[in-house]
């Protein structure tokens, strides 16, 4: 069985080296400011990953000892199990029969219309925005999965919850307007500002029937 482990940096460089070096180095290789660095030398015990496997925990550590910092890897007690396959009880037998939405619920597609229905009435344009920033913990643990590739699941989670915020107010424009469905849905994303971006959903306010 595979050992797993939690990467945890608690601040360490390795001895005889220059702390100014190593911070220096770390920047280099994460590809951080100073400043950004510096919050890793807190004093406090800081955990870059948790639940990696061994080849990837080594990763982790060799990229840290090259600019002289020490991690260290902390077994992880039990296995991580796999995502599991959706089994033959999860799985509708049929397609549910499509019905009109219950009263106050938006029907969402990004195509022109909704499969077997008919659009009666149209509102025309609707649209839903957030603004979001980096957050400082986030964009250090995306520098710590770009060292090793992969997933950087912190950004995903917060697209998704971009996401949701802008299109959640677009359903509420289009609720407000007595549509129950939007049509050509279709997201956009630009900077505002060093550190900030909007997401941006958008879409045509229709009612089916």
């Amino acid at each position: 069985m595979e050992t797993y482990y939690d990467i945890v940096f608690e601040g360490k460089t390795i001895p005889g080296k220059d702390p100014l070096e190593v911070r220096k180095a770390l920047a280099s290789v994460l590809k951080k400011d100073a400043g950004t660095v510096e919050t890793l030398f807190s004093g406090r015990p800081f955990t870059l990953r948790r639940q990696v496997e061994g080849e990837t925990a080594e990763k982790f550590k060799s990229k840290f000892e090259s600019a002289g910092a020490i991690c260290v890897l902390k077994p992880v007690a039990g296995a991580v199990e796999p995502a599991g396959q959706p089994t033959s009880a999860s799985i509708p037998s049929a397609a549910p029969k499509k019905s009109l939405p219950a009263t106050g619920h938006i029907l969402l597609t990004n195509v022109e219309n909704i499969p077997g229905m008919t659009t009666v009435e149209h509102f025309g344009l609707v649209a839903g925005s957030t603004i979001r920033a980096k957050h400082i913990g986030r964009d250090i643990m995306a520098s710590f999965r770009n060292l090793v590739g992969g997933e950087i699941k912190s950004y995903t989670e917060l697209l998704q919850e971009s996401r949701q915020q802008a299109t959640e107010r677009m359903m509420e424009q289009a609720r407000q307007l007595g549509a129950n469905a939007v049509v050509n849905v279709r997201y956009s994303t630009s900077s505002i500002a060093q550190g900030a971006a909007e997401l941006y959903a958008y879409g045509t306010a229709v009612r089916v029937e």
